[in-house]
């Protein structure tokens, strides 16, 4: 997308969301889950809408919300989005962990066999997003379109991802989009809602670690880590200081958590 075409998405993003009549959903072989909070519900239709808008549009896009108020009622672009496909669950506050965790609690038991790509709330994505990422993924791995190089040093340290190999020591961000095998999400749902008390505002790292744990290979699409244009309003990046200390602080007790846990709790029935 170039800069001038950027200039204009918000507006032609309005029409469409005013006018369109063509569902956001569609034969891709994945499903699409994200979640918001707070002031990003009144936009984050924006980012749904150009999900919606790809070359390949997911077999379900669910929003995932913990406000009462906007589950009852939504704002009216999430109305229209509804009419289109938009499935908005009602779910408890997991923070970040919203986009994934209650998914596989009630989704995955019903679609065992699927791919699940989590989106962020504040992300313009490109019309071929989810059909590169298809494409490029394959059914035992973790395929991101963002990842660092995780080492030994501070996170702020971590080089980023210039490889299409595919790794345990990449670390997938869930800023650009990731895809997620059926099996590692049968091992999430095993786990619980531990990392409430092990990283509760870092996804990335329980997500990191709970492939490692399980041998799961992580693979970038590109050789080059891919950066969406995000919506100005929504910048905030949760735990990045700067510096990254958070999240260095949430590393090795994440760690810890999955390479030292109960490696037997794997499967579930369903």
């Amino acid at each position: 997308m170039t800069f001038a075409e950027f200039g204009t998405l918000s507006a032609r993003l309005h029409i469409r969301n005013h006018r369109s009549v063509d569902p956001i959903v569609g034969d891709g072989a994945a499903n699409v889950s994200l979640t918001s909070y707070g002031k990003r519900i009144s936009t984050v239709w924006q980012t749904i809408e150009t999900i919606g808008a790809g070359t390949v549009k997911p077999h379900r896009l669910i929003l995932w919300l913990d406000d009462d108020d906007a589950f009852a009622n939504p704002p009216a672009p999430l109305k229209r989005l509804q009419a289109r496909g938009l499935e908005i669950r009602h779910c408890r506050d997991y923070g970040p962990h919203k986009k994934y965790f209650p998914y596989v609690n009630e989704i995955w038991p019903d679609e065992p066999e699927r791919t699940l790509v989590t989106a962020d709330d504040d992300v313009y994505y490109p019309s071929t997003w989810l059909a590169e990422l298809l494409d490029a993924h394959r059914p035992d791995e973790v395929t991101a379109f963002r990842a660092r190089i995780r080492s030994d040093g501070p996170y702020c340290s971590w080089p980023m991802c210039s490889t299409t190999d595919a790794d345990e020591t990449i670390f997938a961000t869930g800023v650009s989009g990731v895809a997620y095998p059926p099996e590692l999400l049968c091992t999430l749902r095993a786990r619980g809602d531990e990392f409430t008390s092990v990283c509760p505002f870092a996804d990335d790292y329980w997500l990191h670690y709970a492939a490692v744990a399980t041998g799961t290979p992580i693979r970038q699409v590109r050789d080059v880590a891919a950066y969406w244009w995000p919506r100005v309003m929504a910048s905030n990046r949760g735990l990045w200081d700067g510096q990254g200390t958070a999240n260095d602080a949430i590393s090795e007790p994440t760690r810890r958590a999955w390479l030292s846990g109960d490696r037997h709790r794997t499967t579930v029935d369903i």
